[in-house]
Formats: structure tokens, sequence, C-alpha cells
């Protein structure tokens, strides 16, 4: 196997890249698959949109999103070869500019006539409502959209516009502000082991293109900016600003179409870029444990591109291994990157499917159904690029994922397969008029999100290993019921025995009704 090498730090000027490369920004992609292994795939019908919100970057308004539904029949089983206003601005490798986000009497409590009256006529067993937060963030336009949560130490931390926040997950409180001095266009999906996160900002404030090449760290465990650091455009070809911001041993990426580039994320500085002499370049990265790149290679037809799957090596950029998909297929999201599961589409002929490696890149099995399955990723324009963000759980020996058709009189179930055969092994029912959703392991048992689809309230469950029952663990208040169902497809975390939900996109129909709108519930004994 021949494996690329990149260049070093020093921006590389090569000349533009063959038009066929593929994307990573694709909105609502998912269709079906086929029956087995080795086996030709069978097209089926793409799954409409369910239910949520997003935005686009020309009007911002609010949309019904899917529900990312991989379609019909079975699977192709993929084979293949406190206020922080201190710092200043400075140009680069340095603290970001912030601006002073002081109020008279700082950031707003949280609301406590709402907690109580969802917590009025609590049944007995019913969870309590033990804090509410309304947005106090004003925006232009029809709203903005939240990025987060990262959950780091006491405290739950969300970003939205121009400002990143830090509440308690005691009580809700605001611990610290942080004001940017213009936008964030995207950020890391996943906070580094200390606690730092890095965005991407607009070039200018209220800049009305989208150029995005500022690359700014925040520190969640202080609140404070770090080093800002400019994207380097490498070519004139270099123009994406869909950014996939990933963060893995110590680098940061800024994945883009065809020059993607890796930072310290100690100091800001560049340590790799484009794959020097590879006609194949990444796009795309997921991170935490490890750091893996979505690839593509050109081809001479649009409709068949060839896509890589790699294992990157996060100090240098280099390729450790690689996984070839089939031809036609490109890479749609990294539901787990430890272990590695990735989940692949065929737009010409809307196939899918979902394929499992083992740690050298081999492949260890693709998943094998036969119901439709809601992965749950979020498709918003403002989060494109990143491959992480859906609803799916794993640990070393199962994967777990929602079946599609929760809605009115209805349930949908929690699978789970086996990663070494691809097959279910067994399935987790949900309740009638909710949506059942992975949400974290707690040692070896599964958390089950119970969310309401109508007014009725939600429920948070464990599933011990091995068994299909779901054990209660929280029950939302009834009165909270309408309230919990506004974040039904929105993100939660189940921390220290607090269930939060944190909402996807803050809209309104002019400031005052923007300012109405909870953005965070946080429920517990």
């Amino acid at each position: 196997m021949t494996t690329p090498q990149q260049p070093g730090p020093a921006p590389q000027q090569p000349g533009p890249p063959p038009p066929t490369y593929g994307p990573y920004g694709r909105l609502n992609p998912y269709g079906g698959g086929g029956p087995g292994p080795d086996t030709p795939p069978a097209p089926t019908q793409v799954q409409p949109p369910v239910r949520g919100k997003r935005r686009t970057t020309a009007v911002i308004a609010a949309v019904v999103a899917a529900l990312l539904v991989v379609g019909g029949g079975t699977w192709y089983a993929l084979g293949g070869p406190g206020e922080r206003t201190d710092d200043k601005a400075s140009p680069s490798g340095s603290p970001a500019p912030v601006t002073s986000s002081a109020q008279p009497s700082g950031p707003p409590a949280p609301d406590a006539a709402a907690a109580a009256r969802y917590n009025t006529g609590r049944a007995p067993g019913d969870a309590s409502v033990l804090w509410v937060r309304k947005n106090d963030i004003d925006v232009p336009g029809l709203g903005g959209d939240v990025f987060g949560p990262w959950v780091v130490g006491d405290t739950v931390v969300t970003a939205m516009y121009r400002t990143v926040t830090a509440h308690s997950v005691t009580d809700g409180t605001v611990k610290w502000r942080l004001k940017l001095d213009t936008e964030i266009c995207r950020a890391s999906q996943i906070a580094s082991s200390d606690g730092k996160i890095a965005l991407a900002l607009k070039d200018r404030l209220h800049a009305e293109t989208d150029e995005c090449r500022r690359l700014q760290m925040v520190d969640l465990a202080t609140g404070k900016a770090g080093w800002q650091q400019k994207i380097v455009e490498q070519s004139k070809w270099d123009m994406s600003h869909e950014y996939s911001i990933a963060i893995s041993g110590g680098t940061v990426t800024a994945g883009r179409h065809g020059f993607s580039t890796g930072y310290r994320l100690s100091d800001g500085k560049q340590i790799f870029g484009r794959w020097e002499g590879s006609a194949c370049q990444p796009y795309a990265y997921a991170g935490g444990p490890a750091l893996v790149a979505a690839v593509s290679c050109p081809t001479s037809d649009a409709d068949k591109p060839q896509e890589e799957i790699h294992g990157v090596d996060p100090a240098t950029g280099t390729s450790r291994w690689k996984y070839r998909l089939p031809v036609g297929y490109r890479v749609d999201h990294v539901l787990s990157v430890r272990p590695l599961v990735v989940s692949a589409h065929n737009r010409a002929e809307d196939k899918h499917g979902v394929v499992v490696l083992n740690e050298d890149g081999t492949k260890r099995s693709s998943l094998q159904g036969t119901d439709d399955y809601a992965e749950g990723c979020t498709e918003d324009v403002v989060h494109q690029g990143n491959l992480q963000r859906c609803k799916v759980v794993a640990d070393d020996t199962t994967l777990y994922m929602a079946t599609a058709g929760a809605g009115k009189g209805k349930s949908n179930a929690v699978v789970a397969f086996d990663l070494t055969t691809g097959k279910e092994v067994r399935r987790i029912q949900g309740p009638v008029d909710h949506m059942a959703w992975p949400l974290r392991m707690e040692g070896r048992s599964l958390v089950v999100r119970m969310a309401a689809l109508l007014d009725g309230p939600g429920t948070l469950a464990t599933v011990a290993p091995g068994t299909s029952k779901p054990v209660e663990l929280l029950r939302i208040p009834s009165a909270a019921g309408r309230a919990e169902s506004r974040f039904f497809d929105c993100p939660a975390v189940y921390v220290d025995g607090r269930y939060i939900l944190v909402q996807s996109t803050v809209t309104g129909s002019d400031d005052a009704d923007e300012m109405k709108r909870e953005t965070l519930m946080a429920f517990g004994k």
C-alpha cells in the first residue's frame, strides 16, 4: 500500500484540483441498500423529512429538517479493497480578539418561575426540573445556530453567534462568558481531554461573504480565548468555508475540499497540509481517541466518485492505513471513531451502507438490517463538514442505532448490532408517541432517551447488557411535557445524574420573541 505523504508546515501552491472531488456538505443524502455483504444493492426510496429546524447561509429561517433515515429494505454491506474580557487582539499564534460582554448586573439568572411552573403537580417518581434558561443573546436576522454542547468539569458550554457561554450543571448560572469579535462559522464537535475546542470564525464582523479563515482556540476550563491562526488560502481553488474542525492527539484540523491543514492545539502552529505527490486528498476529519480522514480521489465521472477512509497520524498528518470504499460511495458520517464505524452513501443510486473497521483499517463487518434506520445526524448548513454529529452510540462490541417510524400513535426501537458479525442481536422498544434514541453508555449499560413527540412527558431509561427491557431512570413531569417536546431532535447530555437538553437553533419572529425562547432545560432527582 502506498502511503500519501504530507509536506510540512509551509503552505503548498498546487495546481487546481480535479473538478470531480466530492464535497462533504450534502443535505438529506440518505437512501437504501442491499441484502448482504457481497451482493449488489437494490435502490430504495429516500424517507421524507420528519421534524426539526435548520438555517441556510442565505436566509436564516426555521424549516423542517430530516431525521436522516437509512432507507427501507436491507443495507448494502460495504466491501472493497465569570466574564472573560481581558484578552486582546493579535494576528496569529496568540490570544484572540474579544470585546467586553459585561452587563451592569451580569448575565440574567435562570428562569426560576418557569422551573417552578413545570414542577407544579409532580407525580410520585417524577424528576425535578432543576433549572431552565431562556435566550439572552441578541443575534441578527431571525435567529442563531447553537454549537456544542461541551461538558467540561461542572459546566455545560454552548456557543452562538459571537458568544461562548458556560453554565453550571448544578443550577444553570453563567460561570463565564466569552464574546468574540466576529461570528462563529464552525466548531469542533468534541473537546480535547483538557477542555479545549477550536472555532472557525468569519474574517470580518457581519461580512457579506462566507469566508471563515480565522481558526480560534478556546479553553473551556478557564473561559479564555487562546491563540488565533489564519487558515491560509493555498491557491485560488482553496475557496471552501465548510471546514471540518476536529481535535485528536494535540492536533486540530481544518478539513476542506482539496486543501486540508492541521495545527498544533497548544500554540496554533501549522504542522501539516496537502498530501504531497498524491492525487487523493482528505477533505473532512473525525477526531477524539483517533484521527480519521475522509479522502477523495479524482475520477472521470462525477456520478462515480472514489473515496477512501484513512487512519491519520495526528502529529504529522500522514496516512497510517486506508480502506477504499466501493466506487460511487462517499463518506457521510463517522458514527464512532473507536471502534470505527463509518456510514457511506451512493447518491446516484440511492444506496447506503455502514462498515465497521478494525484498528488497522481492515474490514471487521458491514451492518445488516431490514428496517428503516434513523442515524439522527445533523445536516444543517452550519454543521456541514462535521462527520460526528449523529445520535448513535457504540461500545467495543455493539452499535446502537434507532429505527425510524416514530410518530403519532406509533413507536420506534433502538437496535443493537454485533460489530463482529454486523447482525442485529436485540432491540429495545420505545413507547408510543415517543422517539427512542441511544444517548450514551453508562458503564456497560445503555442510556436511552425516550423523547416526547407530542405534549406528553419523555423519559430516560437504562438497559443492562444483554437485555432488551428499559428500566426507567428519569421521568419528565407532565407539566414540562410541551416544553420538552420543543427539544425533540436537539442535543442532550446526561452527566452526574442530570439530564440536560440543549436547543440547537434559537429563532423568533422578532427580537422580543427570540428572547423568550428556552435554550436549556435540566432535570434530575
